[in-house]
């Protein structure tokens, strides 16, 4: 099941079931696996915690988790009425936002603008200092979905014109040794 720019499957790429694990894939490239991705209050909220990317996100230069979030919410709305609510403990550290509190802080804020409510920000007391958690609740209206929608378009921009997986074409000769210079990377 495709859901915008990211296909949406149970294990293996068979078709999803609620309560099964959940695999994201762009193209063919297998990029995370939620498991497990429990059902709560009678079957109307859907848990997502346990993240596990693949080599493919972990070495993006771009935060994908954060599309990879607003896709599965955006399918699930569409192909699960009953599901009610998605609640949400990200824990994951990523390196390329910077310390802890600002990976947090834009969680949050994503959150925020999607409807998000109950948003926490918490130490993660198993991690190394300035490692948070950010919770949570996004409680499905038409309002919440707007506002979804709105962030999901925002974040597929940023991956339309270069795929996931694909490296940035970096210009030749001179120009790029003084771009790698000035940049401080050399």
């Amino acid at each position: 099941m495709t859901s915008g720019i990211l296909k949406i499957t149970g294990t293996d790429g068979a078709p999803y079931s609620l309560g099964q694990p959940i695999w994201v894939y762009a193209g063919e490239a297998l990029l995370a696996r939620l498991d497990p991705v429990p059902l709560l209050k009678n079957g109307t909220e859907l848990h997502i915690e346990a993240f596990d990317p693949t080599r493919v996100v972990r070495e993006e230069n771009r935060h994908v988790g954060r599309l990879i979030f607003l896709e599965i919410c955006d399918f699930i709305s569409q192909n699960f009425q009953q599901i009610q609510a998605i609640s949400f403990v990200l824990s994951r550290q990523v390196d390329l936002l910077g310390g802890g509190a600002q990976l947090a802080a834009a969680r949050s804020e994503t959150m925020s603008r999607i409807g998000a409510v109950d948003v926490h920000m918490m130490p993660k007391s198993d991690a190394k200092p300035g490692h948070f958690v950010v919770s949570g609740i996004w409680v499905y209206s038409e309002r919440t979905y707007a506002a979804l929608m709105a962030v999901l378009e925002e974040e597929r921009g940023h991956y339309r014109m270069r795929p996931i997986g694909s490296r940035a074409v970096e210009p030749a000769g001179v120009i790029a040794r003084l771009r790698h210079l000035v940049s401080g990377r050399a």
